[in-house]
């Protein structure tokens, strides 16, 4: 498939009129997994909440499978896969509860997951039962990964997921997001704060300061930087300490 997954134009979002992401233009097509490098305040959930409709875009346009998401908000939607932040999950629902309520608006079945048992895979079957406000950090998060994926989105965006998850459930994340990427019926934003997970888990990153794209790297730059240790996580903190030099000469 060659269509573009996320189509994402001259976009500008924020606040109470407070322009927090400024000119954001990317594409993803069918296997992508995009990085999305930032320090705390760079915009990266800023971005992500105006990609998936949770504010007004200020300029711009969003495509989610070619569908307009101001237009069609529904419609676009409908091919979204977003693994909410663990405080917004519904305390009072149990794990399974959750479950059904999202396979009821995705209208499919709520083991309906395009890479196999994910409740098994993420260790979750002991918790489906209990209210997810008895959950930990961790296990909010993998209910909510899990979530994301029943129907089988097109698009799935997970915002720094991997906070909290033991090393076998983030070793399975990882794994999952691959096989979605080369099943070719996917694509996949994935924004992190650990950084050396990025060269092996994505195709492109993209690193963001100020709310603007301020470094990108393609499929090619990432693979020779994974064969150097610490190479790529060095590329970044240059990034990081470059943007927080100009910062400083501004004020």
């Amino acid at each position: 498939m060659d269509e573009d997954v996320l189509t994402v134009r001259g976009v500008s979002a924020g606040y109470r009129g407070r322009e927090i992401v400024a000119d954001i233009s990317v594409a993803l097509r069918f296997g992508d997994v995009l990085g999305l490098l930032g320090a705390n305040g760079s915009g990266k959930s800023t971005l992500l909440k105006a990609v998936t409709g949770q504010i007004r875009l200020m300029t711009g346009t969003v495509e989610i499978a070619g569908v307009d998401l101001e237009h069609a908000p529904e419609r676009a939607k409908a091919e979204l896969g977003l693994a909410i932040d663990g405080p917004e999950l519904p305390s009072a629902l149990s794990g399974r509860q959750y479950l059904e309520l999202v396979a009821s608006i995705r209208s499919c079945v709520a083991s309906d997951w395009p890479r196999g048992d994910v409740v098994s895979r993420l260790g979750l079957s002991a918790w489906l039962a209990r209210p997810i406000a008895e959950y930990s950090l961790g296990t909010r998060a993998k209910i909510s990964i899990a979530a994301a994926l029943l129907g089988s989105p097109k698009l799935l965006i997970f915002d720094e997921s991997l906070n909290g998850l033991d090393p076998l459930a983030a070793f399975e994340v990882k794994a999952i997001i691959r096989e979605l990427a080369a099943s070719g019926r996917h694509a996949v934003v994935f924004s992190t704060h650990v950084v050396e997970t990025v060269p092996a888990l994505c195709t492109r990153a993209i690193f963001l300061a100020g709310g603007r794209i301020v470094e990108h790297w393609n499929t090619q730059e990432l693979a020779r930087a994974s064969q150097t240790p610490g190479a790529f996580e060095g590329c970044v903190m240059k990034a990081l300490n470059a943007h927080a030099l100009q910062s400083a000469t501004v004020a």
